[in-house]
């Protein structure tokens, strides 16, 4: 450990010596288990199979997700979670504008989020999903009398009672190493879990109705062309020519195509962007900031293949086991080591630039030709999955 990072850690250590373990989940059921997540919305849904693997241990206890106000529609409908608790903490997203030490100080004492919190009287148990000091210092104002954490990340350990150390593994895993930690053992898929209602799968089974080409099989296609970090999006005119080129390609097999750009208010330029660039004639639809974010969950479960950049979509499309092809590039330079924490086992595949004999990349971003390869070969892959009608499944990817 740094000395940056001792200097931080020894104040945690020295606050948990007045919040010694109270509680032991070993030996006793918990009443209520907090599991802290207030981060980006990726960060999220892969964490969401650890509700799952906690109920089963802990069939009586209430499962409470503390996390950032604009995650609640990933937990919406989840039959594992009893209690959703809004804490917009200003660390360890994008969503946060102000995460400067002053502002974390300032939360952690005087949030009114958290002065709700501790006015009940604290929680048996809690895991800081993230593995931080400053999620350490959280547990301990809310009066967790069993905390759990990461060792190796941003700290807080010291202020735990048990930790997972932190390795580069799938990120879904991980989190379930720390219901592992509890006791759990009937562990779910390392796999994204979002639960429809039938009204929702009705709006998106209609949506897509009107792009659907009569007496033709119609690849129903969800792009996303934005991410959270603008160095990690492909450019929009590059995004839209390989929309052309996959809208050509199903043409020229006979079927036609109905694409749809989605995401939030910020990708509208990006979603008008890459539609110009796909040149009139492209059946191209945007929905960027037009539609709920569950009505984005619905489209890509009712679709045949999504290409994403880096980003939620990524993860919304591998909770309904949906063929994804992620272009990476830009900021992310080592393709092997992201899809290795992010990336999943199947239906899913990435595109990343070419790489010269000494192993460095070519260009920024990977060539069109090959991601549109790659996004037909996928739908062929796994044409099963969806024989010509929209998907029935009920529930998650679990």
């Amino acid at each position: 450990m740094g000395w940056k990072n001792q200097l931080i850690e020894t104040p945690v250590w020295l606050m948990s010596r007045f919040y010694p373990p109270r509680f032991d989940p070993l030996r006793d059921t918990p009443r209520e288990i907090l599991v802290l997540r207030p981060n980006d919305f990726g960060e999220l849904l892969t964490t969401t199979p650890l509700f799952d693997a906690l109920r089963k241990r802990f069939p009586s206890t209430r499962l409470i997700a503390g996390i950032g106000s604009w995650g609640r529609p990933i937990l919406e409908n989840n039959p594992y979670v009893d209690e959703i608790v809004e804490l917009d903490a200003p660390w360890n997203n994008k969503i946060v504008a102000d995460r400067s030490h002053k502002n974390v100080l300032r939360f952690l004492w005087s949030s009114p989020q958290v002065a709700a919190l501790r006015a009940r009287g604290g929680f048996d148990v809690a895991i800081d999903v993230l593995g931080s000091y400053m999620g350490a210092i959280l547990m301990m104002r809310l009066g967790a009398r069993y905390r759990i954490g990461v060792r190796g990340y941003r700290g807080g350990d010291s202020g735990c009672q048990a930790h997972v150390v932190y390795a580069r593994r799938q990120c879904g895993r991980a989190a379930l190493a720390q219901g592992e930690l509890l006791g759990a053992t009937d562990l779910p898929e390392a796999r994204p879990q979002l639960f429809l209602t039938d009204d929702e799968r009705a709006d998106a089974a209609q949506r897509w109705a009107s792009g659907t080409v009569a007496g033709r099989r119609t690849v129903r296609v969800v792009a996303g062309v934005g991410a959270g970090v603008a160095a990690k999006a492909w450019p929009a005119r590059e995004a839209g020519a390989a929309l052309a080129q996959i809208a050509q390609a199903f043409e020229q097999n006979g079927s036609a195509c109905d694409i749809v750009i989605v995401g939030s208010t910020a990708d509208r330029a990006r979603a008008a962007e890459a539609i110009a660039a796909a040149g009139p004639g492209v059946a191209i639809r945007s929905l960027a900031g037009d539609v709920p974010m569950r009505s984005t969950f619905a489209l890509v479960e009712q679709a045949d293949v999504v290409l994403t950049n880096s980003t939620m979509l990524m993860h919304v499309a591998a909770a309904f086991r949906r063929p994804t092809v992620a272009v990476l590039g830009g900021s992310i330079t080592k393709p092997d080591v992201h899809d290795a924490i992010w990336g999943y086992p199947a239906h899913y595949v990435s595109v990343a630039p070419e790489r010269s004999a000494q192993g460095e990349r070519r260009e920024e971003w990977p060539a069109v030709g090959r991601v549109v390869e790659a996004l037909v070969q996928a739908v062929a892959a796994h044409e099963p999955d969806k024989p010509g009608a929209p998907h029935t499944q009920l529930g998650a990817a679990a």
